[in-house]
């Protein structure tokens, strides 16, 4: 008997899977593509229903009489709302009309126009912005309306508001609020051009029209500028509201910045304190190679004053016993013609070996500064507690050399905070004086530092800023008060706070690029009273106690590599500010 055996065979579970998985991107794929169909068949839905509805509005302010083309509060006025919504098949549209005057060149623009009209015709801009797949959506239409007989007589000026940024460059994007409730009411907003500038034609003739300016460019909110009314308080502003002069054109300027914050610290004690490299000897360098010391100067080596062509000394190691940060490095030094030179900060990796800190950490420091002063507060003491500083000189010329008389490390030993401190400050920008003729200031207020001793001041227009202590002096204020508030900057200024008293001297020293001086021996003196300072860290140096208010007083200004200054018939009655600019 013959026997035959019937095998039916399956699919194993490898094959399942795989034809699972292909089947999953094969339809997840369809699905995807029917999904993004979808969205953009209700995009395009939604943009014919949009244009739709443009169409019909445009159609229907091109039906009015020409006289009623203009909007609520808006110049031209009319009945048409500036902002509003409406909907077509389910969708929400948010309306935004604008009409204006247009002064058509073809005729001359304002006072030169051959026919003394600048309301030659109108044009109506729409814009319908809505919400569609978790997106926004927008479209404008826009459309001259002319007049029957071209150009209307129907009256009014022109007003022109400049507008321009903290540098006094012209600020294109900038909100500008015209508004006047005396011959309205008329409220509308134009943006400036690229020239920084609102044109609004067509207004009717007449007084009380106000301005206010502000602007939001690219998420940065800027300050506010405006015309003021009188007040009792404010009896005279400097910017008044204005008026229109029939066919003529009214300019105003403004000035606004971007919005930045201050952040305050008050402390009883700001401890400050140096290294200082007299360059005494060879042997009081870290390293040398090519270089030599005579009579308290670095320079080249030389032979029968023949110079080195390279020279490098490493001074150092410069470690604090106690250090809150790092601050700068002051070097005095002369450099013939021909002859260059540049400074590295180095730690130590391994006795005798010296490691370049990376850019990363002090940008620049890899190519070396030719600076005579270096901002170093980006070095952190925890990471670096002890400094080198490699002094690389060089010369085309061997019969000259750069000599280094002095090399200073400075930075913050320690400090206290003083914690609770009320204060009132005030800008220097002011909306006009009282009665009295006294300054009404824009930004006028009192505050109170923290139990950390800190007060931010947040969106604060730039402006420079002057702080009043009851009860206390200002002996330092770093980087120095009144304190120039910049726009779009943040500010951080630290405050030493020292008991009020009759007579004091705050000396700011600066160089001729108005950095501040570290370092400077300042000497008061008159008959019968002599006192000396160095100024710290922030280029300052505070006089007080038993000073006697007198006008005969001298003050001498010593630092090596600058030219001594001299000042005579120094006044000091009350709490004097000194500022005193030194030569290299």
């Amino acid at each position: 008997m013959n026997f035959t055996a019937n095998k039916k065979q399956g699919m194993s579970l490898v094959e399942v899977v795989i034809v699972a998985a292909v089947a999953t991107l094969v339809f997840g794929a369809l699905l995807m593509s029917f999904k993004y169909t979808l969205e953009l068949m209700n995009v395009s839905r939604s943009k014919l229903s949009a244009l739709s509805v443009a169409n019909d509005r445009m159609e229907y302010l091109r039906s009015l009489p020409y006289a009623d083309v203009g909007t609520v509060l808006g110049i031209p006025s009319g009945t048409v709302p500036q902002n509003s919504t409406t909907s077509l098949n389910g969708i929400e549209f948010a309306e935004r009309v604008l009409i204006e005057y247009v002064d058509d060149p073809g005729d001359g623009l304002a006072g030169a126009d051959s026919n003394a009209i600048i309301t030659d015709y109108k044009r109506v801009k729409l814009e319908y912005i809505w919400n569609i797949n978790n997106a926004t959506s927008s479209i404008s239409l826009v459309s001259n309306i002319v007049p029957r007989s071209i150009e209307t007589t129907g009256g009014g000026g022109t007003v022109r508001i400049n507008v321009i940024d903290q540098d006094s460059n012209l600020l294109p994007g900038a909100d500008v609020r015209l508004f006047n409730n005396t011959l309205g009411p008329i409220d509308i907003t134009r943006s400036t051009d690229a020239n920084g500038s609102a044109v609004i034609s067509g207004a009717p003739a007449g007084g009380d029209y106000e301005i206010e300016v502000t602007a939001n460019i690219s998420g940065d909110e800027y300050s506010y500028a405006q015309t003021y009314r009188p007040t009792v308080a404010v009896p005279n502003p400097v910017v008044s509201p204005f008026a229109v002069l029939e066919a003529d054109v009214s300019t105003l300027t403004f000035q606004i910045g971007e919005l930045s914050d201050l952040n305050l610290t008050t402390h009883s004690s700001l401890t400050d304190s140096l290294f200082k490299e007299p360059f005494s000897s060879i042997a009081s360098l870290a390293s040398s190679s090519n270089v030599a010391i005579s009579g308290g100067e670095l320079e080249l080596d030389s032979t029968l004053g023949t110079y080195e062509t390279s020279g490098l000394a490493i001074a150092g190691p410069f470690t604090p016993a106690t250090i809150e940060e790092w601050h700068s490095i002051r070097v005095a030094l002369d450099s013939p013609a021909n002859t260059s030179h540049y400074l590295r900060l180095l730690t130590e990796s391994s006795p005798g070996v010296y490691s370049i800190i990376p850019d990363v950490v002090l940008p620049g420091n890899s190519v070396g500064f030719t600076s005579n002063i270096i901002d170093i507060k980006d070095l952190l003491p925890g990471t670096y507690p002890s400094l080198y500083v490699g002094i690389y000189l060089e010369t085309s010329d061997v019969s000259v050399s750069t000599s280094v008389d002095e090399l200073n490390v400075f930075y913050r030993e320690s400090d206290t905070l003083l914690a609770n401190v009320s204060f009132d400050i005030h800008g220097n920008k002011i909306v006009g004086t009282d009665a009295g003729s006294a300054p009404v200031y824009k930004y006028d207020t009192a505050l109170s530092t923290n139990g950390s001793g800190e007060e931010t001041i947040t969106d604060l227009e730039f402006d420079e800023y002057t702080l009043d202590f009851s009860g206390y002096d200002i002996a330092t204020a770093c980087d120095g008060h009144p304190i120039v508030h910049l726009a779009g900057t943040n500010s951080d200024v630290d405050l030493e706070l020292v008991s009020d008293s009759t007579n004091t001297l705050r000396v700011v020293v600066t160089d001729t690029l108005g950095r501040l001086l570290p370092g400077v021996n300042l000497e008061l003196s008159r008959a019968g009273y002599s006192s000396s300072v160095v100024t710290n860290n922030c280029g300052q140096a505070f006089f007080s106690g038993g000073i006697p208010a007198e006008t005969d007083f001298t003050l001498d200004a010593v630092a090596a590599g600058y030219d001594t200054e001299n000042l005579t018939n120094v006044n000091i009655d009350g709490d004097v500010l000194l500022l005193i600019t030194m030569s290299e």
